[in-house]
């Protein structure tokens, strides 16, 4: 999961009495009395075992899941092998993937400096940075950087023209901000440099280290660092020449892994109704928020769905995606796959990264595809309202695996609970919390561990799910004409 940004324009607040006695959600979709068997079979200890079984793959695989891994490997297994039990078709969907890991973590020293060397915080490799141990001058890039003055917008080494007094063979110390960290690094490679450190923008709560992502394998050492160590180099190159000891030891190349689908021996086939989640951790640690949370959920709805022998009206199909982490990956290479006739049967798609954030909030994803998507959000809305839990809106943005769909003109909708943006005073009214604390301060790091979930915010958002997905799979769809969609019709259409 990288980032879905929020939105608390609107916020849905209970209903009123008569409403919520009546229970009924829509004239064509489940009410809650329909889903509450299904909602209360979804447990939350049933979750939890499926988390603890995520805990315990990482655990035994290096503290990770990543895809390309043993560890993604022997949890794609964990979740293929229940669901064959269940009575689900299970098919593994191989892709290739670009593959970056890091063997060492990266070091960032100063080695010859005017008066005191500055003070340098924690240091991160950019995935994809070339690897490589290097000692060079450190040269500024158009930096903006002035020690004690606010931060503004930097177009740091966005440019050629930026590297035209540049000193081939030195480290280009560049600032985050308006371009791609791609373009950064492409403009400093021309220009002669062997390394690359980027500085964070020092705008709002971008001021820490941070990780980033290159577009294409790097020929050099690429890391990020704090806004305040940037300022601390700022004012040592203003002073005289700063040497740097620059090391990142990294591999990188092609690697293949798998998405697991799932599809349901009955209901429509014309009408599929496909729940997904990734199934893939960063290397830093083993995802269990982000996004064993997601996957366990889904995996226990679709077990208790065939434990019940639940018929639905319309097909359900749910969807394990690799490589999310890395750039959505395989749910893009599952969209790819799709003849615009299969892709115009999938009516709705729910997309579920993040469910079990400690300082949670109980986001809904806004509608952000041509047809269909909003009752996806009035139905999660309304449930929230129906049973008195308040619930906000969530500008879902192209970084999860509702994205490639979305652009394929598909419903989507789906649930986040938070990662590391800061809770706002009025997220803090609204659900609880720490205000001014991050969602989930594991958020791709190794303390993403079953210790870092929080079990109410399982409870609530897997009785959501249980209820959106019953409602979606038992609602009546108009008939389609499936034979345009063989002939290039729109997708969905």
């Amino acid at each position: 999961m990288n980032r879905i940004l929020r939105n608390l324009g609107a916020v849905s607040t209970a209903v009123a009495a008569a409403v919520m006695l009546a229970t009924a959600l829509s004239a064509e979709t489940a009410t809650l009395a329909d889903t509450a068997p299904l909602r209360e079979a979804v447990t939350g200890d049933a979750v939890f075992h499926h988390l603890q079984a995520f805990q315990d793959i990482a655990d035994q695989n290096g503290g990770h899941r990543a895809a390309g891994s043993p560890g993604y490997d022997r949890s794609a297994a964990y979740v293929a092998d229940r669901l064959r039990a269940a009575g689900y078709r299970v098919a593994l969907q191989e892709f290739e993937f670009p593959y970056f890991e890091e063997i060492a973590p990266p070091a960032l020293t100063v080695t010859t400096a005017p008066g005191a060397p500055p003070t340098i915080g924690e240091t991160r490799t950019l995935a994809y940075s070339g690897t490589g141990d290097i000692e060079a001058p450190l040269a500024p890039v158009d930096l903006g950087v002035t020690p004690g003055e606010p931060a503004e917008r930097s177009t740091s080494g966005c440019e050629a023209a930026d590297f035209a007094a540049f000193p081939p063979g030195a480290v280009a110390l560049v600032r985050r901000g308006t371009c791609r960290f791609q373009v950064k690094v492409e403009n400093a490679t021309a220009a002669g440099a062997t390394g690359v450190v980027i500085v964070n923008t020092g705008i709002g709560d971008a001021t820490g280290a941070f990780r980033g992502q290159l577009s294409a394998p790097a020929d050099l050492p690429v890391v990020g660092i704090d806004y305040a160590s940037g300022e601390g180099f700022a004012a040592a190159t203003a002073a005289g020449t700063v040497e740097i000891r620059l090391s990142v030891q990294a591999r990188s190349g092609m690697r293949r892994t798998h998405n697991v689908i799932a599809e349901a021996p009955s209901g429509d086939p014309n009408h599929i109704i496909l729940v997904g989640a990734h199934l893939d951790s960063v290397p830093a640690g083993p995802g269990i928020n982000d996004n064993g949370s997601g996957a366990a959920v889904i995996l226990e709805t679709a077990l208790q769905l065939a434990e019940r022998g639940t018929v639905t009206a319309n097909r359900l199909r749910f969807a394990f995606w690799g490589a999310e982490e890395v750039g959505l990956v395989g749910s893009r290479h599952y969209v790819d796959s799709l003849s615009a006739k299969a892709l115009s049967r999938i009516s709705a798609v729910l997309n579920f990264d993040m469910l079990g954030s400690p300082n949670y909030g109980r986001f809904v994803y806004q509608a952000d595809a041509p047809s269909g998507g909003a009752e996806i959000e009035r139905i999660f809305q309304d449930y929230f309202d129906a049973v008195r839990l308040a619930a906000a809106p969530t500008d879902a943005d192209k970084s999860s695996d509702h994205a490639p769909f979305a652009a394929k003109g598909v419903a989507t909708g789906g649930l986040y609970s938070g990662s590391m943006e800061r809770m706002s005073n009025e997220e803090a009214a609204l659900f609880g919390g720490v205000a001014g604390g991050p969602h989930d301060r594991c958020y791709h790091r190794a303390c993403d561990t079953v210790a870092n979930i929080n079990r109410q915010a399982i409870e609530e958002m897997s009785d959501a799910v249980a209820h959106a997905v019953l409602a979606l799979a038992q609602k009546p769809w108009p008939r389609r004409d499936l034979r345009a969609a063989e002939h290039g019709a729109t997708p969905g259409a």
